[in-house]
């Protein structure tokens, strides 16, 4: 393909991927009172959601909690490879603009990226719980007259159920602090030149 080809597509792919970070600032904020909404639920509201009587059944309410908390992290994710993907485009050539502005969207993307490391984090910690708690059922079944066992499952559906709320809050957090640090610098990302210029500076 010519250049003016190249011009021109990522000029399309520019274009999408400001309004798709935009649209995502106010989808995050959506997010964030649905997080609040869901810790003030009744899954939250004590701690009966974690089956002590039977613990090797599997937890219908804190899996429950498990796949809400996944899907937000999920969306997070995502929103989050948007925006800076976005923010990254936006960073000007040091010929164009001065060290600061350069310095301030570095600082913006890599608090972003932290946040989003932190939540593939969580991710992960889902997962070892299932593995963890896999382990310690084939154990019971193997030697159901230990009470270890019971206990072990017990804790491990208490400490998930603590982690899992703690996870909601930080990524309540997280949303409310990227649209406060994308608010106080939007006439450091929003610069002055258009998106021609700035396609420009590629081809």
């Amino acid at each position: 393909m010519d250049a003016d080809t190249n011009k021109n597509l990522f000029t399309e792919l520019y274009i999408n991927i400001k309004q798709q970070a935009e649209k995502s600032v106010s989808i995050l904020v959506d997010h964030a009172y649905e997080i609040e909404n869901f810790l003030k639920s009744d899954l939250f509201s004590n701690n009966e959601c974690i089956n002590h009587e039977n613990s090797t059944s599997s937890n219908n309410q804190l899996n429950t909690i498990i796949y809400s908390v996944q899907n937000h992290l999920r969306n997070f994710i995502e929103i989050v490879e948007y925006l800076t993907l976005w923010l990254e485009l936006e960073i000007p050539a040091y010929s164009e603009s001065d060290d600061f502005h350069i310095v301030v969207q570095n600082e913006i993307l890599d608090e972003i990226a932290l946040m989003k490391a932190n939540c593939v984090t969580y991710m992960g910690q889902i997962v070892d719980y299932r593995e963890q708690r896999a382990v310690a059922n084939k154990e019971l079944f193997k030697r159901p007259q230990l009470d270890d066992n019971y206990h072990l499952i017990s804790n491990l559906d208490y400490q998930l159920y603590r982690n899992l709320k703690l996870m909601l809050i930080e990524m309540k957090s997280y949303i409310l602090r990227i649209c406060n640090i994308l608010t106080k610098n939007k006439h450091l990302i929003n610069r002055s030149s258009s998106y021609h210029q700035h396609v420009n500076n590629y081809f």
